[in-house]
């Protein structure tokens, strides 16, 4: 049995990774156990700190707090580092989404790189442009950039609004996942709480993804607009993973980024392990 334990299943009814995993393997429950078999695992959200039971977890740390420390030299997020570090600390395996962050769990024992996955049935190319700017009311005649966010510092708002001012000609699409969360940016096509499929058909209707994270791992909107294979300009974080091509869903799938790979690496993770799944 495969025990999943998300910090949230999914905030805005999207497809997740959690909800994803629990599809492709139905064995799997959203569920917090009480004693766990020799064949049964946790899948746990680092943030959550460790289960009280004895038997395989794995620590899921996903959560880039020490990267933002280390980038913003701010303590605010300290309470968070410390459970994420006892989750890993503790958990019988770590797994990263990244190599950027592997060694920062490595004093707690060995640690796996599964990416998160992307969905790239859904961010995929669609290649009508044109149809789609004028769905939703997108000028024609004018180059169009695209970029997801929010306020929070790690996202680089403050680099969109710079290279806005330096290139007035460039129409912007911005897309924010709440109303709490969105940007207010003057003269932009702005969507909030945009479905999957959306953000897909405005990314495809632009001519590139603007990148102004501050910190060095791609971020998930990242690896989907990739996936959708758009031009990504980074003026964010220049040392990032590794430089997109000019046909970036190359890259994803190259990568393993894609949710088929995602689900072999899985499968090798619980066989591997003696899991039933």
């Amino acid at each position: 049995m495969i025990y999943l334990n998300p910090e949230i299943v999914s905030g805005l009814g999207e497809d997740t990774f959690w909800t994803w995993l629990h599809r492709e393997f139905p064995s799997s429950v959203f569920d917090e156990p009480d004693h766990l078999e020799d064949t049964d695992i946790v899948l746990r959200y680092s943030t959550l700190g460790i289960l009280p039971i004895v038997g395989k977890q794995v620590a899921l740390c996903w959560e880039l707090y020490p990267a933002m420390r280390d980038r913003f030299g701010s303590t605010i997020w300290d309470d968070k580092i410390a459970m994420v570090r006892e989750t890993a600390r503790y958990a019988t395996y770590r797994t990263v989404a990244s190599s950027l962050t592997q060694p920062d769990y490595e004093q707690y024992g060995s640690v796996e790189i599964i990416p998160i996955g992307v969905d790239i049935d859904t961010f995929r190319p669609l290649g009508n442009k044109a149809e789609l700017r004028e769905k939703y009311g997108l000028p024609q005649d004018r180059e169009i950039g695209v970029w997801i966010g929010t306020m929070h510092p790690m996202k680089g708002y403050a680099l969109l609004l710079e290279y806005a001012r330096k290139h007035p000609d460039i129409h912007w699409i911005t897309i924010c996942k709440t109303e709490h969360e969105a940007v207010s940016m003057p003269g932009a096509t702005s969507f909030v709480h945009a479905p999957q499929q959306t953000s897909c058909e405005l990314m495809s209707a632009a001519d590139f993804f603007l990148g102004t994270s501050l910190l060095r791992p791609f971020y998930m909107a990242e690896w989907e607009a990739m996936a959708c294979d758009i031009p990504m300009r980074i003026i964010g974080e220049q040392d990032k993973e590794f430089v997109p091509s000019a046909h970036p869903r190359e890259d994803v799938l190259a990568l393993g980024w894609d949710r088929p790979s995602v689900k072999k690496q899985w499968e090798q993770f619980f066989t591997e392990r003696g899991i039933t799944w």
